[in-house]
């Protein structure tokens, strides 16, 4: 089995890296998860189906921390339901890891960089997505204090409609000052 202690030096060591553009702080990101030897978490095989597309963080003074990831995948028949569709669980899946790395975007030293859990993830389903169709996976911070964000995720299928929405909650964790 994997060790998530493993994963969790790895991801660690990820501070180093607060000066990389925002493509290649989400692909570092993406490669320790799947660099960590033996990784069997239920989360494992996204990683490996997963492609980063774009990773931009472009602040203004309204909004520092407006950062945006996009993610492309193949629906494979793992992730569908009996009617080969993806799945509702895969797709709660699929938002819990893609908002988050729009999250990790703005991280740094002090600010979000020791971790985070969720606190809801609330998805809307408007129209499946069947088994082989590529989907693009599009997230964007929508608030980030220091301890508490709202992040916001859309899956749209290859005709681009809207497939799934999701509004995210997530609380940091980690040695900062309550």
């Amino acid at each position: 089995m994997g060790s998530p202690a493993g994963l969790k030096i790895q991801l660690g060591s990820l501070r180093s890296n607060a000066d990389l553009a925002p493509f290649e702080k989400t692909q570092a990101w993406l490669n320790a998860v799947l660099g960590v030897e033996g990784y069997d978490c239920h989360d494992g095989p996204l990683f490996k189906i997963l492609k980063l597309e774009s990773a931009t963080l472009e602040p203004t003074k309204e909004n520092p921390n407006d950062a945006k990831t996009v993610f492309t995948m193949t629906v494979p028949r793992e992730y569908c339901n009996m009617a080969g569709a993806l799945h509702g669980g895969a797709v709660s899946l699929i938002f819990d890891i893609c908002t988050s790395t729009a999250l990790n975007v703005c991280a740094r030293e002090g600010f979000w960089d020791t971790g985070h859990v969720s606190r809801t993830l609330n998805c809307t389903y408007m129209r499946p997505v069947p088994q082989g169709e590529k989907i693009w996976i599009e997230s964007e911070v929508v608030h980030l204090g220091k301890r508490m964000a709202t992040l916001r995720g859309s899956i749209k299928n290859e005709g681009g409609k809207v497939c799934y929405l999701c509004e995210h909650q997530k609380a940091a964790v980690g040695s900062s000052s309550l």
